[in-house]
């Protein structure tokens, strides 16, 4: 056989062509496969957000804030012993002064 230099070109762009296909799925196969993991990551850090989101509303529920304060001695206070101050508007007063004076829709727009 015979090659002139047009099926030589022609070859060595068909294989060019081939290698070229072969490399491209070798990456996306590579990049699936990174994909996953990044999947599984996020599946996991999910459920380890979930965990601590659960363990953060058990260690701040009445009874174990009410458990926790006993074991450090502390008690109920008295009803009798507490006094209200007059002109006080509590301890979000300020808070309440400050969204008084927000435009309407900027306050619906921070409560929704």
């Amino acid at each position: 056989m015979n090659f002139d230099a047009g099926t030589a070109a022609k070859f060595g762009v068909g294989g060019f062509l081939v290698l070229f296909l072969c490399w491209q799925h070798v990456s996306a196969t590579r990049l699936g496969y990174r994909v996953a993991q990044a999947r599984k990551e996020i599946q996991r850090a999910r459920g380890r957000v979930e965990t601590l989101r659960l363990q953060v509303d058990q260690g701040l529920s009445p009874g174990a804030l009410a458990a926790e304060a006993g074991r450090r001695g502390l008690i109920p206070a008295d009803p009798d012993s507490l006094r209200v101050l007059p002109g006080r508007q509590g301890p979000i007063g300020w808070l309440t002064r400050l969204l008084a004076r927000v435009p309407e829709p900027v306050r619906s727009a921070l409560s929704g």
